[in-house]
C-alpha cells in the first residue's frame, strides 16, 4: 500500500513565523514549527533547533518561494535572526507579539517586586502597612488580561493602583499593547500606535 506525500502550496507565502515548541514540559526537547502567518497554517516542521537543519528546510522551499516572504516573525528565545537574513533577502524581521507581551509581563512583574522591596526598607507607618497589603498576593491582578480579572482580582487591581502610581501606569500601559495587538494588522498603523504608548510613559 501506497503512502500519498501530502503537497504544501507555498506560491502565496509572504509572511512566515518561525516559533519552538517544547515536545515535554521542562525538558530540552524541542522542534521549530514554520507557519504561513496569513493563512494561519503550519506548513514545515524541523525535528531540532540547530540552524543548518531549518536552514536546510528553508532552502529546500526554492529560491522562489524564499525571494517573495517579505515579513517573518521570530521567537525571541531562538537565535534566527542572522539565519533569516542569510536565507531570506527581501524578508523584515519581527519579534511575535506572544513574545514581546512577555516581556512587558517580565518588565511589570519585577517593577512590582521592586515596589514591595522599597517598601519594606521604609519604617513602620500606616502607608507602609497599606502598600503592604495592597501589593500582597497581587501578580496575576496585574499580570493577567484585564477582562479576565476574577472580582476579587479586580479589587486587588484597585488597590494597587491606589498605593503605586509606577504600577497603575505600568499596568495601564501594559493593556494598551494588548489591545494594539489585538485589534491592529496592519503594521504601520501599529507603529504609530506603540510610539503613542511610549511617548506617554515619559
Amino acid at each position: 500500500m501506497s503512502v500519498k506525500k501530502m503537497v504544501i502550496d507555498l506560491s502565496g507565502l509572504r509572511r512566515l513565523g518561525i516559533d519552538e515548541i517544547a515536545l515535554r514540559k521542562g525538558q530540552e526537547n524541542y522542534v521549530v514549527v514554520l507557519v504561513d502567518l496569513d493563512r494561519y497554517e503550519p506548513i514545515g516542521l524541523v525535528a531540532s533547533r540547530k540552524q543548518k537543519e531549518i536552514r536546510a528546510v528553508l532552502e529546500n522551499w526554492g529560491s522562489e518561494v524564499l525571494e517573495q516572504i517579505v515579513e517573518v516573525s521570530i521567537d525571541l528565545s531562538g537565535n534566527y535572526k542572522g539565519l533569516v537574513e542569510k536565507v531570506l533577502p527581501n524578508a523584515v524581521v519581527v519579534a511575535d507579539r506572544f513574545h514581546v507581551m512577555q516581556l512587558v509581563n517580565k518588565e511589570l512583574n519585577r517593577a512590582q517586586n521592586r515596589v514591595r522591596r522599597e517598601n519594606e526598607s521604609k519604617p513602620e507607618s500606616s502607608e507602609k502597612m497599606c502598600i503592604e497589603v495592597a501589593l500582597k498576593q497581587s501578580k496575576y491582578a496585574l499580570l493577567k488580561p484585564e477582562e479576565k480579572l476574577t472580582e476579587k482580582q479586580k479589587l486587588k487591581l484597585e488597590e494597587v493602583r491606589k498605593v503605586s502610581p509606577l504600577l497603575a501606569m505600568m499596568h495601564e500601559q501594559k493593556e494598551r499593547f494588548r489591545t494594539i495587538f489585538g485589534e491592529t494588522d496592519n503594521w504601520l498603523d501599529a507603529t504609530f500606535k506603540l510610539g503613542l504608548v511610549k511617548g506617554s510613559s515619559g
